[in-house]
Formats: C-alpha cells, structure tokens, sequence
C-alpha cells in the first residue's frame, strides 16, 4: 500500500500507519490459521505450551493475556484437534495442566514456520537490522520503556 495518496493526517499518524502495517502483517497470519482451521488465539495457546511448557489454565491466561472464559473454548477447541491434553495437577486436583501433544507440537512448527515466511514477505523490503529496531521500538511502546540504545534516534 502506497501513503503517497492518503491525507497528511493519515500519513503522518504513527497509530494509523501501525495499524496499516498490523493489518497487512495478520492478513497473511489469518490466512494461515483460517487453512489450519484454528484462530490467532488458539495459535497464540499452542505457542505459548511450545515456549513455556506444560502450564496450568491461569498460568496459561496470565502468560497469553487471554480472557480466561475464552480460554478455557480454545482448550476445548485444541484438545479435540488432539494438539494438547489437559490432566489434573496431582499437588491440586482442582486445577489441570495442560500440554502440548506431538500433534500440537508439529502443529506448532508448522504454523510458526508459514508465520515466518508471512513475515518475511510483508517485512521484505526493510533491513534485518531495520526490522531488529522495529521489534525495539514496538516492544518498547508495548511495554511503556524507553527505547534503549540500540534503537535509532531522531
């Protein structure tokens, strides 16, 4: 998408330009989760027991800042797939520990690998050093710091 025809205000307007370029990134994410037949938050479950673990529920929403009641249809979701198991925590049966299945885990490469291509694509024509200060940069809106020295200065 070219800015060249978009108002000042519009051009200008880092909120709007993020969202442009957020759009453009989760188009190619949604396509590949819509042909694996699951959402961005399922994949975002399934990421986060590839990185962390076995988890229990509540570690799993803090960890993913997903909505708790959402979480636990997504688990539903996944576990019918057969890509996690949920069994009870034996020091607090009230509580299950949920897990990715080998199905999950390829499922995971799989779908980790197409994000990555996906990001390629729509990154393409920025640097890797470019696209490393713009993971700073972001990351540091995201988190409320400020930027460290590694990002550019105006």
């Amino acid at each position: 998408m070219s800015t060249h025809e978009l108002p000042r205000a519009q051009r200008t307007s880092l909120a709007y330009l993020s969202t442009i370029v957020s759009r453009l990134g989760l188009d190619g994410l949604t396509e590949i989760m819509s042909a694996e037949g699951l959402s961005r938050s399922q994949f975002t479950v399934v990421s986060a027991l590839a990185e962390f673990g076995p988890l229990t529920q509540g570690e799993l929403a803090d960890r993913t800042n997903l909505n708790r009641g959402h979480l636990v249809g997504y688990l539903d979701q996944l576990a019918a797939r057969e890509f996690l198991t949920r069994t009870a925590d034996p020091q607090d049966r009230r509580r299950n520990i949920i897990e990715l299945t080998e199905a999950g885990r390829a499922f995971t490469r799989r779908v980790t690998a197409a994000e990555a291509e996906n990001e390629e694509r729509t990154f393409a024509m920025l640097t890797l050093g470019q696209r490393e200060q713009l993971r700073v940069l972001l990351r540091a809106v995201i988190d409320g710091d400020t930027p460290d020295a590694a990002a550019p200065r105006a």
